[in-house]
Order: structure tokens, then C-alpha cells, then sequence
């Protein structure tokens, strides 16, 4: 099997050889062809035949990129359009008036003579600009978050927090005392617990940790304190309830209150220290 002969030849043609019958195979075609094409057309190697596929895909490629840019410049009238009285290759129309006869007897002569060049004014109308739209300002809404005003926000909301927090504490050392014998040993050592735990959680709701094991042993003590203040303030404050006539079972229902205000009022502590963490970061 021989190459097609191009350019009097039938060895296998080099690329840059190549290239002008590719051309003209891509302006009958109307498209680049394939690969498998260029192979059968030149009797070509894939090798060869995708470097030439690559060339002729690049010139057709920078060809669009210059007619959409001249486009474009003929669009906000940079340059005048191209313009050919004649399609190439084809004879020049026919004039459709050459059957008329002249009125008068110095008709206007033929514009178009030797060496005229038409001039194509450029459209006045300039080209649309787009709008400028605007960012939308940021929400400045109290207490939104990444707002300037929002950590003053948290801060207050921390507050109240720990007023809360303060509120549950002191009911439930109130029922330790109570229930604590008529000596001041006693009434500390039962007020120590729910003291205990309101001093653990505010200690982890503004200490940061930067450790994990670190963080998780805070917590695991943090829940071994709650724990033992729970249990120890439930029992007292349920004696103290029926000692002042709480009966059918609201003596054990009410300590269940106060120390479900404790856990709730400790919880929301810490979320709100992260935050205002978070926001004096940002």
C-alpha cells in the first residue's frame, strides 16, 4: 500500500506537506475531519495523523477566536466592517436596472469606477453598557452573626445566662441547707456540691482548651461533678419538699426543676463562651 500522491510523490509526506490538502479537505467538508479519516484520506500513521488533526483543530480554533474579536470590534464600532462588492470567485450580479433607458440627456455617471473604495461609516449608536449593580450591604441587625455588634450582643446574653444559672444554684443550696443540721460544718459541706458545679462550668465556659485529651478530661470531670451534685441536691431538696408539705409525689418532682434549670443554664454557658470566642477571632 502507497501514500496518495501529494505534491508529486508517493512517499509518506512530512506534516507542514500535508497541511495544504488538509485545508482544502476541511473547507469541502465544513468541519475538521477525524483522525480515522486523515488516516485513510494520506494513508498516514495515528502518530502523524493526530499531530495533524492537533494543527488543523489550533487553526481553525485561532480563526474563530480573530472573526469573534473582529466582531466584536465592528459591534462598538472600533472598525468598519469587512466589506467585498463581490463574492469570491463568482462573476459580479447582474445590474437590474441596465434595461432602463436614461431620462434626460446627461445621465448620472457610475460611482463605482477604478480604484473606488467604499467607506462604511461606523454605527453612532453607542454600544450598551451593563449595569453596575451594587453589593448589598451587610445585615447589621443586633446579635446577627459576623456583625460588629454581636459579640456586645452575646456578651449581654451571657449574662442573663449566668444570672439564670446563679438562680438554680441558689435554690439548690438552699435545700442543702435546709436540710443540713443547725450548724455551720454542715450547711457548707452541704452547700458544697451545687457550688462546686456552678464554679466547674464557668471555668470551661471561659477557658478555651487547645488539646483534645485535654478537653475531653475537662469534660469528663465536668459531668462526674454534675453528676454528684445532682444526686446529692435531688435527695435533700426532696426531704426538704415533704418536710414543708409536698405531697403526691410533687416532692420529687420539684427537684427535678431546679436542677434540669442547672444543666439547661450550664449548657447554653458554654455554647455562648465558644461563640464569643469565635466572634473575637473574627
Amino acid at each position: 500500500m502507497t501514500a496518495p500522491a501529494l505534491n508529486g510523490t508517493r512517499y509518506p509526506q512530512p506534516v507542514d506537506e500535508l497541511l495544504p490538502a488538509a485545508r482544502k479537505l476541511v473547507d469541502e467538508l465544513g468541519e475538521v475531519p477525524s483522525r480515522n479519516r486523515l488516516m485513510r484520506e494520506y494513508r498516514i500513521g495515528a502518530p502523524k495523523a493526530d499531530e495533524l488533526l492537533a494543527r488543523l483543530r489550533d487553526e481553525v480554533e485561532r480563526q474563530a477566536r480573530v472573526d469573534g474579536l473582529h466582531a466584536a470590534m465592528v459591534k462598538r464600532g472600533s472598525v468598519a466592517p469587512r466589506v467585498e462588492l463581490f463574492p469570491v470567485d463568482d462573476e459580479p450580479p447582474a445590474d437590474p436596472f441596465d434595461y432602463a433607458e436614461p431620462i434626460g440627456p446627461d445621465p448620472m455617471p457610475d460611482p463605482i469606477g477604478p480604484g473606488f473604495v467604499p467607506v462604511v461609516e461606523p454605527d453612532p449608536t453607542p454600544a450598551p453598557v451593563a449595569p453596575v449593580v451594587e453589593p448589598d450591604e451587610q445585615v447589621t441587625t443586633v446579635g446577627h452573626p459576623g456583625t460588629p455588634d454581636d459579640r456586645k450582643h452575646l456578651l449581654r446574653v451571657r449574662w442573663a445566662v449566668r444570672a439564670v444559672l446563679a438562680l438554680g444554684v441558689a435554690a439548690s443550696i438552699a435545700g442543702n441547707v435546709l436540710h443540713a443540721r443547725d450548724e455551720l460544718i454542715s450547711q457548707i459541706i452541704s452547700a458544697w456540691s451545687p457550688l462546686a458545679l456552678l464554679l466547674t462550668v464557668e471555668l470551661i465556659s471561659r477557658v478555651p482548651v487547645h488539646r483534645r485529651l485535654l478537653a475531653v478530661g475537662r469534660w469528663i470531670a465536668t459531668a462526674l461533678i454534675a453528676g454528684i451534685a445532682a444526686w446529692v441536691s435531688y435527695w435533700h431538696m426532696a426531704a426538704v419538699a415533704s418536710r414543708y408539705g409536698e405531697t403526691g409525689g410533687a416532692q420529687y418532682l420539684l427537684p427535678l426543676s431546679v436542677d434540669g434549670l442547672v444543666v439547661v443554664a450550664s449548657i447554653c454557658l458554654v455554647e455562648l463562651g465558644g461563640r464569643i470566642a469565635a466572634a473575637g477571632r473574627r
